[in-house]
């Protein structure tokens, strides 16, 4: 395949999302400004590679299974996510809210794993990416990157989705140093009305964090008192994964 038809075909991809996961022909061409026929022929190559599939009732795609089996083979070969995905689910049992594991990517946090909370009556809205400045997540990669990026975040324009996100740089900074300072981030309805998350730094046997790990939830349910009492098990957890990162680094080393 062309390298200008992977990129295409990786656009499309990159379209789809949990909030959206089923989009037609002429809404891709739209976004991507790519005409119909280029869409279709591309979707026809990635539905034969099982890559996208078509509801029969709406004609409109969706992602094919392959990708999920794909996504296992991801978290399967990867150390830290096959090591932290057993430890999400735990976390999430035992708070009964959403817990996930983010990295930094650019100016923005994504989550690459994610267990759901067990409770029924809400559920939280996955996202490919958060911003760092306005979640526990971001707050705690962001505390812990190079004076370079930092800086340039705080040279960008910090967005304002809440009454109470932090758009002023010199109030951000601080409460980064804080962050760094206490060990952990909270963020109190910032990125979103009603929700609530913290998260502690994930380290790998050299010190650096490599990940943030996060419980979030409903601020009705994941109140102040409930986030912070968390923490005891977060910093536990992640630990554990930093402990079983380097038996895996030294086991490795010995073969």
């Amino acid at each position: 395949m062309p390298k200008g038809a992977v990129k295409k075909a990786i656009a499309i991809l990159n379209e789809f999302s949990a909030t959206e996961p089923q989009l037609g022909v002429s809404e891709l061409g739209r976004r991507l400004g790519l005409n119909k026929s280029t869409v279709y022929n591309v979707l026809s190559v990635l539905r034969q590679g099982g890559l996208v599939e078509q509801d029969p009732a709406s004609r409109q795609y969706r992602l094919g299974r392959r990708i999920a089996e794909l996504g296992y083979t991801v978290i399967y070969s990867d150390p830290l996510l096959s090591i932290a995905l057993p430890y999400l689910h735990y976390v999430a049992q035992q708070v009964d809210e959403a817990a996930y594991l983010a990295e930094r990517r650019g100016h923005k946090a994504t989550p690459m794993l994610q267990a759901p909370s067990p409770s029924l009556q809400e559920q939280l809205g996955w996202y490919r990416t958060i911003p760092l400045h306005a979640t526990s997540s971001g707050k705690v990669l962001l505390a812990h990157t190079e004076e370079i990026v930092l800086q340039a975040v705080l040279d960008d324009e910090l967005a304002r989705y809440t009454e109470y996100t932090i758009t002023d740089p010199a109030e951000l900074r601080r409460e980064l140093q804080m962050v760094r300072e206490q060990g952990f981030a909270t963020c109190f309805e910032e990125a979103k009305p009603g929700l609530t998350d913290v998260a502690v730094p994930v380290r790998n046997p050299h010190g650096q964090v490599v990940a943030a790990l996060a419980v979030a939830g409903p601020a009705y349910r994941m109140t102040r008192e409930k986030a912070v009492g968390s923490l005891e098990m977060l910093r536990a957890i992640s630990r554990e994964i930093t402990l079983k990162l380097g038996e895996g680094l030294r086991g490795a080393y010995s073969r």
